[in-house]
């Protein structure tokens, strides 16, 4: 069943179409994911299907009854208190229990209550038919969730920062439950931990969900159908992120392919009629010929998007040992405390080496300290302990406030006072995508992504040896973002960087510093792998070397080597009987690690579960554990699929 049909769509920005001819439909519990360049019209196209703005064509049919709800990227306003906002999203249910509290009044002063214990009833059932006893409690878990502690629950909405009001809206959003979820960049703002709590919430969400995201995990995690906005057109593939990925490059080939063949076939055609036009005996073959080629239907040439060139050079190496922090602390007093010795610490007495070479991540929560730590090994904060650059350090600072010249200045002007002549000023302004007229755009004009262009632009100029970047990827489109992460991985120095893109530290990280709890834990790894580590009962049980997890959370059996069976081509050393037998013990034994990792993790459950159904754990001066008991559950959802299909290939094989 649809519950969206889009027919024949058009939009134009003055004279130049944005898009046309867009028809696609949405059926009833999709998840569908928009992806496009930053400008190609991805959010316009989520607003006319919201009702905020009219195609200049086509139309949008929403099914008869169906609600729709809408995150964009501005900012709303507020009135009441973080918590009643989040309510507030449940409008009807606040209307009943505020009916319910006037009839409690009433029925205290009431002489013959006959009547109105009735209308009370009545009340009453709509209440707990509409969910109204639940929703005090998912409203705690939909805002500790989406990183508002309870701290922030009774303070004035409209207080909050930018990006806390965002993530109000979409609580109000996700608490009103509509039938469709029309989500833009939701994952802005959010730091990994709020990220990972969505995914596992909207995974279960009831309704449909249409999503505008540069999050590639986020979207390989959440959605099975992929709508691209491209050159003023829609495409449609099926599968999450990395199977589109998969699609489009195999389309592009064929394109490729089916352009060159054409263009060879109508070359070969026209020196035919050349050569035969004026033979008498072959004329008509000639006009035949130039006829065919009137009619036809030429293949379009395979377009070819510019995309942003980084290219990071270092000058010169630094010395084996880059950088020694230690016992490094920092601090700060909490607002409103009584007395000066109120401090919260940020990180404490932390001691590190960083060689030459290794790509450190700091993860955490927003306001665990990353920022901070950054700003503190470079100088720009104060702070206790001992701070040690190595010798040949060489470093390149990419920094969220965007430290440029002016505000007032022209793209142009910028990169010249950097010590660049015009024209080379112009060509590296081409290479990340700023072109034209572009460049006399003046900085304060321009978006966010652009100017996350221009900062990495300047890095590029800098030669250094060792990068401290502070959140790279934000703004960028995934194109983008693409572009940094090759730089990065090819780097030959150091890097040093804070991201809530799982994406881009699982490619790039060798280390994690894991900030949590006030401390610094330091992991060998990537994030999936420290996230692994955290588990009680989680993948660490498992032998590495005979199971590994994909993107698709698909297990592998074997240790990855390839190459043929030593017996040679369908040989083997153990025998067709020993073989089976194998591979049966071989199953039996992921199939009992399954079976002890959801045991223990079920036991986990419950315990949250209990802790989360006391009326004093909302009460008491700490969170809830909503965060964890949502990744154990969507963890435990996860291991039920791998256990049956385990269960199921036992069962079935005959090897």
């Amino acid at each position: 069943m649809s519950l969206i049909e889009v027919y024949d769509l058009e939009r134009f920005v003055g004279a130049r179409p944005l898009f046309t001819g867009v028809s696609f439909s949405v059926a009833k519990g999709e998840r569908i994911g928009i992806v496009g360049r930053n400008g190609e019209g991805k959010t316009t196209l989520l607003r006319i299907i919201a009702g905020e703005l009219e195609p200049d064509g086509g139309s949008v049919h929403i099914a008869s009854g169906t609600s729709l709800g809408y995150l964009s990227q501005g900012l709303p306003e507020f009135k009441l208190s973080v918590f009643s906002e989040a309510m507030a999203g449940k409008p009807e249910v606040l209307d009943a229990a505020r009916k319910m509290r006037a009839l409690e009044d009433r029925l205290r002063n009431a002489e013959d209550q006959e009547d109105l214990l009735k209308e009370y009833s009545k009340l009453q059932n709509r209440f707990e038919a509409l969910g109204g006893y639940d929703l005090e409690h998912q409203t705690k878990e939909v805002l500790s969730g989406l990183g508002l502690p309870q701290e922030t629950w009774e303070l004035p909405a409209a207080n909050l920062s930018g990006g806390q009001k965002i993530r109000l809206s979409l609580a109000r959003l996700l608490i009103s439950r509509p039938d469709v979820l029309l989500l833009d960049e939701p994952t802005n703002h959010l730091d990994i931990a709020g990220v990972e709590w969505l995914e596992s919430y909207l995974s279960r969400y009831p309704g449909t969900i249409l999503v505008v995201s540069h999050d590639r995990k986020f979207l390989d995690n959440l959605v099975g159908k992929i709508i691209l906005v491209e050159s003023g057109k829609v495409s449609v593939y099926r599968g999450n992120f990395t199977a589109y990925i998969r699609q489009k490059e195999e389309e592009l080939k064929r394109q490729e392919e089916l352009y060159r063949q054409q263009q060879e076939l109508i070359e070969r055609t026209r020196l035919f009629i050349q050569k035969w036009r004026a033979n008498a005996r072959r004329s008509g073959q000639a006009k035949s010929r130039e006829k065919m080629l009137e009619r036809l239907e030429l293949v379009e040439k395979p377009r070819q998007f510019k995309k942003v060139k980084v290219s990071l050079v270092p000058s010169s190496a630094s010395g084996k040992e880059v950088l020694e922090v230690e016992g490094l602390s920092k601090s700060f007093p909490l607002s409103g405390s009584a007395g000066s010795e109120a401090r919260r610490d940020l990180f404490c007495g932390f001691s590190a080496l960083i060689l030459r070479g290794e790509r450190v991540a700091l993860v955490g929560p927003n306001g665990c300290g990353k920022t901070t730590f950054l700003k503190c090994i470079l100088g720009l904060e104060p702070c206790d302990g001992k701070v040690k650059w190595g010798a040949g350090v060489k470093i390149g600072y990419f920094s969220q406030e965007f430290d440029f010249s002016s505000q007032d200045a022209t793209l142009l002007e910028e990169v010249k006072s950097w010590g660049l002549g015009e024209n080379a000023a112009r060509d590296l302004l081409g290479r990340f995508l700023f072109s034209g007229d572009d460049v006399k755009k003046r900085i304060r004009d321009i978006s966010g992504g652009e100017r996350s262009r221009l900062a990495l632009l300047k890095l590029v100029l800098s030669d250094a040896n060792v990068l401290v970047l502070d959140e790279p990827t934000n703004h960028l489109d995934i194109s983008s973002r693409e572009a940094l992460e090759d730089a990065m991985e090819s780097y030959p120095g150091t890097i040093i960087f804070a991201s809530h893109d799982r994406y881009l530290v699982d490619r790039v990280a060798t280390k994690v510093f894991a900030f949590e709890n006030g401390g610094i834990t330091i992991f060998d790894g990537n994030y999936s792998s420290w996230k692994a580590s955290r588990y009680p009962a989680g993948i660490s049980l498992t032998s590495k070397k005979n199971r590994t997890v994909d993107g698709s959370g698909e297990r592998k059996r074997g240790g990855g080597r390839k190459g043929k069976s030593p017996g040679g081509p369908g040989q083997s050393l153990l025998g067709a009987d020993r073989m089976e037998e194998t591979l049966e013990k071989t199953l039996d034994h992921e199939i009992a690690v399954l079976e002890a990792e959801i045991l223990a993790l079920e036991a986990r459950q419950k315990e949250l579960s209990d802790v989360l159904a006391r009326p004093e754990t909302y009460s008491s001066a700490g969170e809830p554990p909503l965060r964890e008991w949502g990744q154990v559950k969507a963890r435990l959802e996860l291991l039920y699929r791998e256990w049956e299909s385990l269960v199921n290939k036992r069962g079935s094989s005959t090897f």
